[in-house]
């Protein structure tokens, strides 16, 4: 008795071990990182770490008139950026990916 032969399915096996195919970054994996941020904490008497100096230079006026206007908008611009990219690839539009698995789904 032989198994039914699935064109794409060697296609399929190679996108899934392609290097590009980066998981690492989830939601779950930033929750975490945003948990570890809190939890490093920022103890009275100590200088801010320079991450939570720069969260609040973008969420807070008076913190933010540490940099200037022009300073301040590129740090906004690679806060967008890093926003984008983010969603890219835990949202990726992989419309060749979506064919794929609706294909394989439609044909077992």
């Amino acid at each position: 008795m032989s198994t039914p032969k699935h064109p794409l399915l060697p296609l399929v096996q190679e996108l899934r071990v392609c290097p590009t195919r980066d998981t690492s970054l989830t939601e779950l994996s930033l929750r975490d990182a945003w948990d570890r941020f809190k939890a490093n904490g920022w103890d009275a008497g100590r200088q801010p770490p320079f991450s939570v100096l720069v969260a609040l230079v973008i969420h807070d006026e008076v913190a933010a008139t540490l940099l200037t206007t022009e300073e301040l908008g590129q740090l906004i611009a690679l806060g967008e950026l890093a926003l984008t990219r983010y969603r890219e690839r835990t949202q990726p539009t992989n419309h060749l990916g979506k064919l794929l698995a609706a294909t394989l789904k439609e044909n077992p």
